[in-house]
């Protein structure tokens, strides 16, 4: 009898996971985050990361306003290394470090990149006309995921790992192409907490392995609707 009613418990586990759709682990993910709840309120952001890298430590400041827009400066000693600006449209990124400057991209490309700074990019998937698509649950490290593929505007594909026990976003993967070929990019966020001024829950650290060894980036602060004027968002 006990083995009857484990096999229908199983039954019914495995109909559910059948049943479960790429938006549905979405809806769960923003739900358990506070964001589907409280982005709205959400007007502006100005965020602080430490990172650690082989080569030493910098510090980066992104501000950010809704409709989505953002600044980033990376600093190290003293010394502005890198910024980069979305205005809503177009998107300038300057480099000091490796004279690595870019031109300038805009619309539908500017848009579609910028998209992965977006702390609350979840909410606006279908908006941004990406794509998504359940596959197959992968057990790493003990851990059940479920893992929701991201095809965006570009075609370019992603990968984010959901845990089934508590629906935060443990991981995400992408495959990218360099003049040294393809190259999997896996990045690990861990320690989901609430800053205050908000309820919404954003991961502290986040840690990336690279052919250079591993780099590990930590939130110190986020400060929310500070009042970000229009200016801190133009390109010149």
């Amino acid at each position: 009898m006990k083995f009857k009613v484990f096999v229908l418990l199983m039954l019914a586990v495995n109909i559910a996971n059948a049943q479960k759709t790429a938006q549905d682990v979405i809806k769960k993910y923003l739900e358990v985050t506070n964001i589907s709840k409280s982005s709205a309120t959400i007007t502006d952001m100005v965020m602080s990361i430490t990172t650690e890298t082989p080569r030493g430590v910098s510090e980066t400041e992104t501000k950010i306003a809704f409709p989505f827009k953002y600044s980033t400066s990376m600093f190290s000693n003293g010394m502005e290394l890198m910024s980069t600006k979305f205005d809503g449209e177009t998107m300038v990124m300057k480099s000091n470090w490796g004279n690595n400057n870019q031109e300038p991209k805009k619309g539908k490309e500017a848009i579609t990149e910028s998209a992965r700074l977006n702390p609350f990019v979840e909410m606006e998937y279908e908006k941004l006309g990406f794509t998504l698509a359940l596959l197959p649950q992968e057990t790493i490290d003990g851990k059940t995921y479920d893992v929701v593929e991201i095809k965006d505007a570009d075609g370019k594909v992603s990968k984010d790992y959901f845990n089934t026990a508590t629906g935060l976003k443990d991981r995400t993967s992408m495959s990218r192409t360099s003049p040294r070929g393809t190259i999997e990019i896996v990045a690990i966020f861990e320690d989901y907490k609430a800053f205050k001024g908000s309820d919404i829950l954003l991961p502290v650290v986040r840690k990336q392995k690279t052919q250079m060894g591993e780099i590990s980036s930590e939130l110190q602060s986020v400060k929310f609707n500070k009042g970000l004027k229009p200016k801190e968002f133009e390109i010149k």
